[in-house]
């Protein structure tokens, strides 16, 4: 192991996606700064999937090339970085059954005395069956580890009912650098506003934007329907689709038959700012993840339902504070969008709340509190 004044930390990850590439930045400056050296060991997708890994060009970085490897029992990634972690006093890795590497660590790694901890959401929250072999198995592995680093408080108290101790659970507050959002939709100005109305040909009328991937766990279809029952109700109503996913061909021909739907594809840009500043809420009625995050970012009130698949992120959600979750009918749904954008006052104080929630969940937060939880995983060990 190295010396107590330059202790080693390695994050192990799989896929390595474009929004990771500033928390790992970050945290490895942070942690520099305390005399820890950060290393980074991380893999590629599997063809077609997302998300997908971005180079990351850094001497601390290694890129491996990770083996996926079809089964009866299901899909298995065999990561070869065995030799790159002898050096290492903390190891980082991902929570997934389907990580064999990560069985080989539970075995070995702390019987050498070094510290092995988990980063993740706690369970598979897109899986149907809690109580199948692959949850039991989860919990299991959710306990073989000496700490854990949890998305969110919904995370931490999963891990925890596995039997985890509380006192080694950090709770990072899984975030992105929403500074660059920020930035740009500040400096959206009327012109810009108006030049972007002209060239999807929106009414004068409330606009909803949906800003994600187009795939089924996202329930495209029912936003669709209930966008299309907002439109009877509300007048010049508009909506904006902003991503792209398996569920495009669906949402183009959408598109195509309806002039006030307008799907401009995937944009991370200016023209994605310009979206954001002229919409009135945010509709995502299937899984939501970091999106809520862009939604707190943007000041976009978020309007989701209450349906399996969301990721651990939906613990930031107070509905009727910083946005709003209806149950699963679209009845209800559509009626509670509705409500809220007869009243601009109801708006504004959702606005509110999204702006105080991107105050409190940034990516400063996150790397704090995970550079809070790699010295106190160590110092347990010291």
């Amino acid at each position: 192991m190295t010396s107590d004044s330059n202790k080693r930390v390695v994050i192990l990850q799989r896929v390595l996606p474009h929004y990771r590439i500033p928390f790992v930045s970050r945290l490895r400056q942070t942690l520099a700064e305390s005399g820890f050296d950060l290393r980074l060991i991380y893999g590629q997708e599997k063809r077609g999937s997302l998300p997908a890994t971005v180079e990351l060009d850094e001497p601390w970085a290694l890129r491996i090339t990770n083996r996926y490897l079809p089964t009866p029992a299901g899909e298995f990634v065999w990561q070869p970085c065995w030799r790159s972690l002898p050096h290492a006093d903390l190891l980082i890795v991902e929570q997934a059954n389907r990580l064999l590497i990560n069985y080989l660590l539970q075995w070995y790694w702390r019987r050498e005395g070094r510290v092995l901890a988990y980063w993740g959401h706690g369970r598979d929250f897109q899986a149907g069956d809690r109580n199948g072999v692959s949850a039991r198995l989860r919990s299991l592995m959710n306990s073989r580890v000496d700490w854990w680093f949890a998305y969110t408080r919904l995370s931490a108290a999963i891990v925890a009912a596995d039997g985890f101790p509380r006192e080694r659970i950090s709770i990072v507050g899984n975030s992105i650098d929403t500074n660059a959002l920020k930035r740009t939709i500040a400096a959206v100005n009327a012109g810009q506003i108006r030049a972007l109305r002209e060239q999807l040909r929106l009414e004068a009328g409330p606009v909803a934007l949906y800003c994600g991937g187009l795939y089924p766990e996202k329930k495209i279809a029912y936003l669709l329907e209930a966008a299309g029952r907002l439109r009877q109700r509300i007048e010049h109503f508009n909506l904006i689709l902003v991503g792209s996913g398996p569920e495009e061909a669906a949402v183009g021909r959408a598109a195509a038959g309806c002039s006030w739907i307008h799907h401009i594809g995937a944009d991370y840009g200016v023209q994605r700012a310009v979206c954001f500043a002229l919409s009135d809420v945010m509709l995502m009625p299937g899984a939501v993840g970091l999106a809520i995050v862009d939604s707190f970012a943007a000041g976009v009130p978020l309007f989701t339902t209450d349906t399996p698949g969301h990721g651990p992120e939906i613990a930031y959600l107070e509905s009727g504070g910083n946005g709003v979750m209806t149950s699963p009918a679209v009845e209800e749904y559509v009626a509670t969008v509705a409500w809220y954008l007869a009243a601009p006052e109801r708006l504004a104080m959702l606005r509110q709340g999204c702006q105080a929630s991107a105050e409190r969940i940034t990516l400063e937060a996150m790397t704090s509190n995970f550079s809070a939880g790699i010295m106190a995983a160590l110092a347990r060990r010291a």
